[in-house]
């Protein structure tokens, strides 16, 4: 066990980024997500050069009402400490509430309000963390497992994305559902590869728009959870014709496991895992960490042989 430390000398900043931690009051075993959260948030805050954000990629709750809250909330409180930024994203199980889509959107809302104790008023939002623009899309209602983004909020997305494309930094953006066919999709939504519509796994109607405005610009990189694929490596696109980290064109793709739910078609689909996000002047680096283990996931090369995904910025 060893304490998050960066790959490479004077990072410009590093956060913690999971995904799909599904904390359930109706969980089996309520106590084992609550747990693996709060492993993830201690070993980050405990991080030698410090953590610039923690980071969720929706799906916090397996469903989005007062008591899975109340559990979310009882976690942040037993960490050693809480983090300094906290950027949460929307999920589809976030919304999903016997009381319906606006009331549990309500719940999230206020409920991000409180752990990061600044006012949350809509699903999709940015932060400019040390010159670098973080930029959250989420889900305005219930669409089921795709994602409900309104003509405002693609023109609101595209006017961050201008203003991001001209800092000269790389850009980060966050959804819970990935782009249309990415990572295997559809296939790869479900362990048996038995979802065979289209947009199966996908953000949904709004899937081409997006790419379109991401693909505007460099150094872009797109991340999403939802699928609960497990890590594979850069290379198995070519072996089995998908994988986490994708390349098109300008845009990186990379696609989160769950944190705390099964996981699979991965080479490594164990719970526990995330991604350090680590951004120097000259490069990106991705690295899996096992927070439950507080140690660094060795046993997939993800890219060139390495165990961590590493690109020059353009």
């Amino acid at each position: 066990m060893s304490k998050i430390n960066s790959l490479y000398n004077n990072p410009i900043l590093t956060c913690t980024v999971v995904s799909d931690t599904h904390i359930d009051i109706n969980h089996p075993v309520p106590a084992l997500p609550m747990k693996l959260l709060r492993n993830a948030i201690d070993d980050s805050t405990s991080a030698v050069n410090g953590t610039d954000a923690f980071i969720i990629i929706g799906d916090t709750t397996s469903r989005g009402n007062d008591r899975n809250w109340e559990l979310v909330n009882e976690v942040f409180k037993k960490t050693k400490r809480k983090p300094e930024c906290l950027l949460m994203a929307i999920g589809n199980h976030d919304i999903w509430s016997d009381e319906g889509a606006e009331a549990a959107i309500g719940r999230y809302l206020k409920n991000y309000t409180l752990l990061d104790g600044k006012e949350h008023s809509k699903t999709y939002f940015s932060k400019v963390i040390k010159g670098c623009y973080f930029i959250f899309l989420g889900s305005e209602g219930d669409a089921d497992c795709e994602a409900e983004i309104s003509d405002d909020q693609l023109e609101w997305f595209s006017s961050k994305m201008k203003d991001a494309g001209e800092s000269g930094k790389p850009i980060f953006v966050f959804c819970h559902q990935s782009l249309n066919g990415k990572h295997g999709l559809p296939k790869t939504f479900s362990r048996d590869e038995s979802d065979t519509g289209p947009m199966d796994g996908g953000i949904g109607t709004k899937s081409a728009e997006i790419e379109q405005i991401l693909k505007k610009y460099s150094n872009v990189y797109y991340f999403s959870g939802h699928s609960h694929m497990g890590i594979s490596s850069f290379e198995s696109i070519e072996t089995k014709g998908y994988s986490d980290f994708e390349k098109d064109g300008n845009l990186t793709l990379i696609n989160l496991p769950s944190l705390a739910c099964g996981n699979h078609h991965g080479e490594f689909n164990k719970t526990g895992c995330g991604l350090q996000l680590e951004v120097y002047d000259d490069k990106v680096v991705l690295r899996p960490r096992r927070y439950n283990r507080k140690k660094w996931l060795k046993s997939v090369k993800i890219k060139d042989g390495k165990p961590y995904y590493e690109e020059t910025i353009k």
